[in-house]
């Protein structure tokens, strides 16, 4: 039999803790976050849900990971100590056998902890970020077991030379993400119109933002510069 298989940390369940999922997991999707306004007089209300951010945001969401596992008698005490000292409380970086290229990231609880002799089951809530994370970011080294051919978008924004003009093209996913800038040298960034003095080392322009679709800078100067970001979907 295939179990579903999951990663916390790092740590293999099923591996570590022969901890299996009682059932494939369904990730619930984020509420959003709406607001309507009554207006007197009018018709129904006004949606102001984008007013502040021009976009719809999200609400945190819940993620429920059933396990079930058989231990010695004896071992129970010790491995349940270990499942909290390990995630009880902590924040986790949940990743599923079945989306190895995003992870889940939130504060994790354990509770549920029940056992007869040798069998056992707990469970593991995560009180999760909105959107699931791209395994890689924008720097990390990407590889091709987790590349998805299909929906992946692979990105060179590291140690991009600049000696006059140089473009460089970023493909947004739904995470609106502001990048950071790795600059040595004297850089000058193009973004929507506006022209910026990148500063020596890490910094953020937070005018500049990574939004779904098509991003293009333009890099002025002599030096080097990386784009720093992470993408991400619902």
């Amino acid at each position: 039999m295939k179990y579903p298989v999951v990663e916390i940390n790092g740590i293999d369940m099923l591996k570590k803790y022969k901890a299996i999922l009682g059932e494939q997991h369904s990730v619930q999707p984020p509420v959003p976050k709406t607001f309507y306004q009554d207006v007197p007089g009018a018709d129904g209300s006004a949606d102001l849900s984008t007013a502040i951010s021009g976009r719809i945001t999200y609400n945190r969401r819940v993620i429920t990971m059933n396990f079930q596992c058989e231990h010695k008698d004896n071992q129970w005490t010790t491995v349940m100590s270990e499942i909290l000292k390990e995630f009880h409380g902590k924040e986790g970086k949940i990743v599923f056998g079945d989306d190895p290229a995003y992870y889940y990231f939130g504060r994790m609880e354990v509770s549920g902890y029940e056992r007869s002799r040798t069998y056992g089951k707990f469970t593991i809530t995560v009180n999760a970020e909105p959107y699931k994370y791209e395994q890689y970011s924008s720097l990390d080294p990407w590889l091709w077991d987790p590349f998805n051919f299909q929906t992946g978008v692979i990105c060179y924004c590291k140690d991009i030379a600049v000696d006059g003009t140089k473009i460089l093209n970023i493909h947004g996913t739904e995470r609106w993400a502001i990048p950071v800038f790795i600059t040595e040298g004297n850089i000058k960034v193009t973004f929507g119109g506006e022209t910026y003095d990148l500063q020596p080392g890490r910094s953020k322009i937070y005018s500049i933002v990574i939004e779904p679709g098509m991003n293009t800078f333009q890099f002025t100067g002599k030096g080097t510069v990386s784009v720093e970001y992470r993408g991400g979907k619902l």
